[in-house]
């Protein structure tokens, strides 16, 4: 597990280079720079709401993402919510979709573009592999769209 030290100088260094990036190809950067920069990510992506489902559509990740998904996921749980999920141990999660059997934990934060409703979703082979730490960089992340 990467320390808080470590964690907050990744973070650091990538609202950094996120900050100099145009929107057009916004999404796409930050998806592949945050799973890149992070050991125990298996999948970082931007799913968005279409009709009564959701669509994949920026990510990076080891295998192919499921798309698209129902609402009542984690991923789709936290948009109906409209909060931030951060599930520790997937598995005890209802109604969990499984599009990666090495997916143990999964933090989706919901948010909105142009009346779009967006989730960022990632998540980590290991358990319970996020904290507050990742909830307030993201969300500031998230904030700058």
């Amino acid at each position: 597990m990467q320390s808080i030290k470590n964690k907050e100088e990744i973070y650091t260094k990538c609202i950094k280079s996120i900050n100099n990036i145009s929107s057009k190809d916004k999404l796409k950067t930050i998806s592949s720079l945050l799973f890149d920069s992070f050991e125990n990510w298996i999948f970082c992506g931007f799913y968005f709401k279409k009709d009564n489902q959701l669509v994949i559509g920026d990510y990076k990740s080891l295998k192919i993402p499921c798309s698209p998904i129902d609402m009542n996921g984690v991923c789709g749980t936290a948009m109906l919510k409209n909060e931030i999920l951060n599930i520790p141990n997937v598995n005890k999660f209802p109604g969990h979709i499984v599009c990666d059997s090495n997916s143990k934990s999964e933090l989706c934060i919901p948010f909105n573009i142009q009346s779009t409703n967006f989730v960022l979703d990632i998540d980590s082979n290991k358990l319970d592999d996020f904290d507050e730490l990742d909830c307030k960089f993201l969300t500031e992340i998230i904030k700058n769209l």
